[in-house]
């Protein structure tokens, strides 16, 4: 299971994941030819028509497959953006309620916001927290940033003079409610397909690409522009799933709403 997780990372970061799945296709396409041509030769099989009913249950398969994953990813990764837009929103109310506390406390905890959001654009920054011991650890130090803004405020709070003291506490779910943002952001990058969807969907394109490999070996007749678009079309609908999946690794990110982060940071 770690070794096929590390091998994804490795095809995602490097931008290879679409070659190899073409390279792959190519190779069960061949290997179905061959297979096809020799049977044909050697037992004289020839092409029924029954074997249109069962392609057209394999690749109909397929096609709802393709169609429910890549639904789900693209409502994942939708999911995901609207979240970090929330975390943005959260994380600038909270910091606008500093002004509620007494001058004093103030420039202490500002500095602590810009702490913690500098913690938190550089949570994803670099391809190291794709390994997740690296990135839960940066999770740990990003979490005990929060802490020591949350017992500062609490402390500010406390110490703060009633009825002032009325006023300051009103920061107290503005700060709740920027954590549970957080999380919440965090959380969602955890929540993909089960392995087992994209396993049989990845296994019935290869057994696709074997059959029509096959088919044409019976018919001992080659069509290579069929067979281009077929591995072409396959493999970078899958490739886009994944991008949608995984859109920490790929070419399709997040980064467009990232950027919401370091404009807030700017502002501070």
């Amino acid at each position: 299971m770690l070794a096929s997780e590390s091998l994804r990372i490795y095809l995602m970061t490097s931008g290879l994941l679409f070659w190899f799945l073409l390279a792959c296709m190519l190779v069960m396409i061949e290997i179905g030819w061959k297979v096809g041509l020799h049977f044909s030769r050697k037992y004289g099989i020839k092409k029924i028509d029954a074997a249109d009913t069962f392609l057209a249950a394999i690749f109909g398969l397929l096609a709802l497959i393709i169609a429910l994953t890549f639904s789900g990813a693209s409502d994942r990764f939708d999911k995901r953006r609207d979240l970090i837009a929330q975390e943005v929103s959260a994380l600038g109310t909270a910091y606008q309620s500093v002004d509620l506390l007494v001058k004093k406390d103030q420039p202490q905890i500002r500095e602590l916001f810009k702490k913690y959001i500098d913690s938190r654009i550089n949570l994803y920054k670099d391809n190291d927290t794709l390994s997740e011991l690296h990135l839960e650890k940066k999770v740990a130090l990003h979490n005990a940033v929060g802490d020591e803004i949350w017992k500062a405020v609490v402390r500010a709070v406390e110490d703060t003079a009633y009825p002032q003291k009325l006023v300051a506490a009103q920061i107290l779910p503005e700060l709740s409610d920027m954590f549970t943002a957080s999380e919440n952001q965090r959380l969602s990058s955890k929540f993909h397909q089960p392995p087992i969807v994209m396993q049989c969907l990845i296994l019935l394109t290869f057994i696709g690409s074997l059959i029509a490999g096959y088919n044409m070996g019976i018919e001992n007749r080659r069509d290579w522009l069929l067979t281009v678009i077929f591995v072409v079309l396959m493999a970078g609908t899958i490739y886009v799933i994944m991008e949608f999946e995984y859109p920490r690794l790929g070419k399709v990110s997040l980064n467009d709403f990232d950027i919401e982060l370091v404009t807030l940071r700017k502002s501070m």
